[in-house]
């Protein structure tokens, strides 16, 4: 009796096995198809495997009214450095390796304001982005970094393949790419910030956003963040004084 109940019981075992294999092998092709649509409609491969900075200045736009000015670097291997001025305040966040701070100050006298230092998760959060802005779409290097497909979604009549870029840590990038172009049309962090792309700027023949608008709900409702980007430059590394940490 026991032979006639296990042999039934370790067929199904087996046949789910493989159906979870073969479910495993197609969510891949989905996933290597879909990043090389969406690499190709950035530009081409080697072109963006061989960008090791960017540079972005421009606008911030607040809900709220409040009109900024941002200058943001990304450079490898792990350094970031954004500099944003709203109103009469001047604040510089900085990613060097593993460290990072925000420094504040009074924009026309420098009166300095303020430090903070980075806690661990907003330095994983932090490098994370990094290794973003270069993978451009490709798996995250990264212990415990991976992509799975979620499935499709329309978004304003056009199906997009949606994956999910993992890092580690509860951090996340859940991205929507146009199914027929591979143009990204939303992005969703794991914190639930919406972030949406217009317009773009070409910039050695590989295609920038002109707009980055985010949407994140705060005590107050719903608020909305525009970057708005006037020069994109590539590889025109910033010294290594500009990511030291300011002496208290």
């Amino acid at each position: 009796m026991k032979n006639k109940l296990f042999v039934p019981f370790v067929l199904v075992v087996v046949l789910l096995a493989g159906a979870k294999s073969f479910g495993d092998e197609a969510d891949e092709k989905i996933i290597k198809s879909t990043i090389e649509l969406a690499r190709s409609y950035l530009g081409d491969s080697d072109k963006l495997d061989s960008i090791d900075s960017i540079s972005y200045k421009g606008s911030l736009l607040y809900s709220t009214g409040d009109l900024g000015t941002i200058d943001m670097v990304y450079q490898k291997p792990m350094r970031q450095r954004m500099v944003a001025v709203v109103n009469n305040r001047k604040e510089v966040s900085v990613l060097d390796g593993s460290e990072g701070w925000t420094t504040f100050e009074r924009v026309g006298d420098s009166l300095p304001l303020g430090m903070e230092i980075f806690d661990p998760l907003r330095i994983l959060i932090m490098q994370s982005a990094v290794r973003e802005a270069f993978a451009f779409y490709k798996h995250p290097e990264v212990r415990n970094g991976g992509i799975s497909y979620e499935g499709e979604e329309p978004i304003n009549g056009r199906d997009t393949i949606v994956l999910t870029y993992e890092h580690g840590d509860g951090i996340a990038y859940r991205r929507y790419i146009d199914a027929e172009t591979g143009e990204l049309l939303k992005m969703l962090d794991s914190k639930g910030v919406e972030y949406f792309q217009e317009g773009e700027i070409v910039v050695d023949g590989i295609r920038f956003p002109k707009k980055m608008v985010s949407t994140f709900a705060t005590a107050l409702g719903q608020q909305t963040m525009e970057f708005s980007y006037n020069t994109i430059k590539l590889n025109q590394k910033l010294p290594d004084s500009d990511f030291k940490m300011p002496l208290p």
